[in-house]
């Protein structure tokens, strides 16, 4: 195979269609060979090898699914990249699940199959190069969990997640995490990255619910000097920063309609224009993660979530579980944040079976967050010694639990008593859900203004609640 010229191997039925790209590709450098339907492409490529193979999915005879089952046992090493038509996005993200490196619709954008074709084959170089990551070594290994040292915890409800961080992390497709605020999304694609071919390129995080939407377009993309007020110079957003790793968008569903169209844009062309760029398209190779606390696809159904983006996400979905449901990692999970306490400086003092028997029992709505502030704060009242059952919080304390509430008191009036009561609620729900104001106000039934206008009413501060 010539080196310096990969070879491409077009599997599409339509004449137009295949002189059009074979015209295109040679023209850009390529050595293209195409096949009218799948049967003639298995043929192909037992005549020679490919670099990569690129096939739409509906064909007569031997469709886009057979050609690509094929491929993947009987030329692992060749890349396959997916055409399809706008109606059939779901069926090609369910064969990436299946070994597809990537795939672009038609009608497609010449720039975005050219980024499509350049990424696949530098994924393809560098798997080729690379020594074996370390995700590869741990799923060879009876201690799946040894590969990602950053997350804690052995319980079986766990080991599927390992095994998938394993599979996905060496490749470029985009993984969607989801499950309840504080389970540790951001853990698991610090994980992916460390295990991919990336790893020695940035990791950078983006909270989309923690910075103002005026602002995180900016953050994303960059601006030139001039493009708002306040723009003074020119800033490179982390899209750029990150080119050539990870970029890690957590709680992804709060991002605004219009931002997601830009977002989708970068995905599928690898391309984007900082805020106030009139002219210049900058091009990044960026595997994204993404994350969010909630259904995305119950959003898109009520027109709050692009649908086209949603897809472009969920090529690789992870669910994290609850805390609850990690049977056994509580103690763990203990040793852990004690220890860390202890490098940090801290006297911390031993964990009594009484109290580790509460901390187990308990059902941890905030999950690992939760319990990281539980810890910290028994730490400072036990002042060294060990840490015993007073010093974790009522609610954790069975006989707390069950008390019934202490009664408004009677000298107040009954609007004082209300509002008394509005931001004692107010601030329960904030320090169950870690300070996120979107999850607070969900959990309560509110519209996320309505809990707004109550933080400003009662003057909450916020900080006192975010996530440490």
């Amino acid at each position: 195979m010539t080196e310096n010229k990969p070879k491409i191997l077009v599997v599409e039925d339509d004449d137009s269609m295949q002189d059009f790209l074979t015209t295109f590709l040679e023209r850009e450098g390529y050595e293209v060979r195409w096949a009218s339907h799948g049967g003639i492409a298995q043929q192909a490529l037992a005549e020679e090898p490919f670099d990569v193979v690129i096939t739409d999915i509906i064909m007569p005879e031997v469709d886009g699914v057979e050609v690509l089952d094929h491929v993947k046992a009987e030329h692992p090493d060749t890349s396959v990249i997916i055409m399809t038509g706008r109606s059939s996005v779901r069926q090609a993200v369910e064969l990436i699940r299946r070994g597809a490196d990537d795939y672009f619709k038609k009608p497609f954008d010449i720039d975005e199959m050219l980024h499509v074709i350049r990424k696949s084959l530098d994924h393809r170089r560098s798997r080729r190069e690379a020594p074996p990551p370390a995700a590869a070594a741990a799923a060879a290994a009876p201690e799946v969990a040894i590969a990602f040292p950053n997350i804690i915890g052995h319980a079986t409800v766990m080991l599927p997640i390992f095994e998938m961080i394993g599979k996905v992390a060496d490749t470029n497709s985009t993984v969607l995490i989801q499950g309840q605020s504080g389970t540790g999304k951001e853990l698991v694609a610090q994980a992916i990255h460390r295990n991919s071919s990336r790893n020695s390129k940035p990791f950078i995080p983006v909270h989309c619910g923690a910075i103002p939407e005026s602002l995180l377009e900016s953050e994303l993309f960059g601006h030139e000097k001039g493009s708002f007020t306040g723009a003074i110079a020119r800033k490179e957003g982390v899209f750029k920063l990150a080119d050539g790793g990870t970029l890690f968008l957590d709680e992804v569903s709060e991002m605004s309609v219009p931002l997601q169209v830009k977002l989708l844009r970068v995905l599928e062309t690898g391309s984007f224009r900082r805020v106030g760029g009139q002219v210049e398209d900058l091009h990044v190779d960026v595997r994204v993660v993404a994350a969010t606390n909630r259904e995305l696809r119950e959003l898109v159904d009520k027109n709050l979530f692009r649908q086209d983006l949603y897809y472009r996400l969920n090529v690789f979905p992870i669910v994290l579980p609850p805390l609850r449901d990690r049977h056994g990692d509580v103690p763990a999970l203990v040793d852990h944040f004690c220890d860390k306490l202890r490098r940090r400086g801290s006297q911390v003092g031993p964990v009594t079976a009484e109290a580790l028997g509460l901390l187990e029992a308990y059902d941890w709505p905030g999950n690992v967050r939760e319990l990281v502030n539980v810890i910290e704060r028994a730490v400072i009242l036990s002042s060294g010694e060990e840490i015993e059952c007073e010093h974790l919080p009522l609610e954790l304390r069975p006989a707390a639990r069950h008390a019934a509430p202490a009664p408004a008191s009677t000298e107040l009036t009954f609007r004082e008593a209300k509002s008394e009561f509005e931001k004692h609620y107010l601030e329960a729900a904030l320090g169950k859900h870690a300070g996120s104001v979107a999850n607070a106000a969900e959990a309560a039934g509110m519209s996320r203004a309505h809990f707004y206008e109550l933080i400003k009413k009662y003057k909450i501060d916020l900080a006192r609640f975010s996530k440490r």
